[in-house]
């Protein structure tokens, strides 16, 4: 027997026979209005959306749209914490300049909006096949690209916006004091439509020209009401000093919780007892870090991951993210968020001897940290929750995490948006593992 409740109306969208991440079993999730509304267990019992004890199984509201998981994984859709889309697919040919700064430069010297726009929203179109939702853009706003690359990206997330979320930083690449015309620059970027404030202080000549850049960006911050997005420390030199500043000033402007700090692969290198105080005082100032796991080896040399587990051990929130993706900075990237998971597993040494994988941090660096990072809810599957989702082939986190053969969807505010698939084939015929 079944039971149908009167007054049911049809769901935009039904996810049949999941396994929804976090719980035990199999579920039908029903999609209405952009919002999820029932999580419903097969077989009729234990969770939302399911009758009392010995009742008959609820039937799913009649449904638009259909997916049959078939036992797959239903998860949130990932978050991309620190991205460059301004500068996605402008490498051109081989790279011969030695030096990174320089490359960057005579790349985005000859970027005009319209290729901005493009290649952005290209990129972001890979991410949102990838399962990304939710991304946090840097966009350098500087005297030689001037507000062209906001400008560029801003454009591009009008065209995706029904695709993916895009919180965009105006972030100062060349410095403020170094590059004074940054300055009004970056006051105009904000004006005109971005959403976080950037910096990277280490670029500046000298450490008062550092303090005083941290100044002005949290100045900047408090006139918008806006967060901070700082790079900081952006390299394994023990010389890169800024992260215990920026903590201090967290603190001091009543910041704590609206910072995050990116790289911090100074901290990495230095004395352990400078090291856990530096931590400590990034703890207390609730700050953020976003680790960048193609880091490690980086295309002028080893950038390293910071203190990842230290971090992590002192309470201070962790994700991770991008940066850049073929381009004069990094030459290969995919925008795919388990592979920086498992990157980030392998560089930052999450694992460990005779342990088992740590598939709940590594799938939280992508999804629930990241998402807190920028300043944004983390994602559930339940009743009444945004339905930003992805739909997996693979049963379970591990096999996710393993890149086995198979489909990937996007779920977009209760719509299908986008989806990857992949197979495997051999000669004779495909394999019986591969088969539906």
């Amino acid at each position: 027997m079944v039971s149908v409740s009167a007054d049911v109306t049809p769901a935009d969208l039904s996810i049949e026979d999941a396994r929804v991440l976090g719980r035990e079993g199999r579920f039908d999730v029903a999609i209405a209005d952009g919002v999820i509304r029932s999580v419903t267990p097969r077989d009729g019992g234990g969770a939302a959306g399911a009758g009392a004890a010995g009742a008959a199984p609820v039937v799913p509201a009649p449904a638009i749209e259909r997916i049959d998981a078939r036992g797959g994984l239903v998860s949130p859709s990932f978050v991309e914490p620190h991205y460059h889309p301004d500068k996605a697919f402008s490498r051109r040919g081989r790279v011969e300049q030695p030096d990174g700064f320089e490359l960057a430069r005579e790349i985005k010297a000859g970027f005009t909006e319209a290729g901005v726009e493009a290649r952005a929203t290209e990129a972001f179109r890979l991410a949102v096949s990838q399962g990304v939702g939710s991304m946090r853009a840097n966009v350098d706003v500087d005297s030689i690209a001037g507000l062209t690359n906001v400008r560029g990206v801003l454009a591009a997330r009008e065209r995706v916006r029904d695709l993916i979320d895009v919180q965009v930083v105006a972030f100062p690449q060349e410095g403020l004091l170094r590059d004074a015309p940054a300055q009004e620059l970056l006051v105009q970027a904000m004006a005109e439509g971005a959403d976080v404030v950037g910096g990277w202080p280490n670029v500046e000549d000298g450490e008062a020209a550092q303090l005083a850049h941290l100044d002005f960006v949290f100045d900047l911050a408090e006139r918008f009401d806006a967060d901070l997005d700082v790079h900081v420390d952006c390299y394994c030199d023990p010389a890169e000093r800024m992260l215990e500043p920026l903590a201090e000033r967290t603190l001091a402007r009543g910041f704590e919780g609206r910072v995050l700090a990116s790289h911090c692969c100074g901290l990495e290198v230095y004395p352990d007892d400078d090291a856990r105080r530096v931590i400590g005082r990034v703890a207390a100032a609730q700050i953020h870090v976003c680790v960048q796991p193609a880091n490690t080896s980086a295309q002028y040399g080893p950038r390293g991951l910071s203190r990842t587990r230290e971090l992590l051990a002192a309470g201070v929130p962790v994700s991770a993210g991008s940066d850049n993706m073929f381009d004069g900075w990094y030459l290969l990237g995919n925008l795919d968020p388990l592979d920086r998971a498992v990157l980030a597993y392998h560089g930052a040494g999450l694992g460990g001897r005779y342990t088992h994988l740590p598939t709940e941090l590594l799938w939280e660096l992508v999804t629930d940290r990241a998402a807190a990072a920028i300043g944004t809810t983390p994602g559930r599957v339940e009743a009444g929750a945004p339905a930003d989702l992805v739909v997996f082939d693979a049963p379970d986190v591990e096999l996710a995490l393993a890149a086995l053969p198979g489909k990937r969807t996007t779920i977009k505010r209760g719509r299908v948006v986008a989806a990857r698939e992949s197979a495997v084939w051999s000669v004779g015929g495909r394999c019986a593992a591969c088969a539906p």
